[in-house]
């Protein structure tokens, strides 16, 4: 079964958006574009993110190492 997320449905997703999509804080978020592993874009007031910048992020973190039970 697939969840369609917002990246799924736009080219451009807010802030907001990507905290949805991703379950982050905006607080992280801020922290990963000011540390430039995500991009974002300015349009007067307004901070964009390409929905493929936001998985280009997504792809880029380490996996989980679980131990095994």
């Amino acid at each position: 079964m697939t969840i369609a997320t917002p990246s799924e449905t736009k080219d451009a997703l807010s802030p907001a958006d990507v905290c949805r999509s991703y379950s982050i804080g905006k607080t992280q978020l801020y922290a990963e574009i000011k540390a430039g592993r995500i991009k974002a874009r300015k349009l007067g007031r307004r901070t964009l993110i390409a929905a493929a910048d936001a998985q280009a992020w997504f792809n880029s973190l380490p996996e989980s190492k679980r131990e095994a039970a």
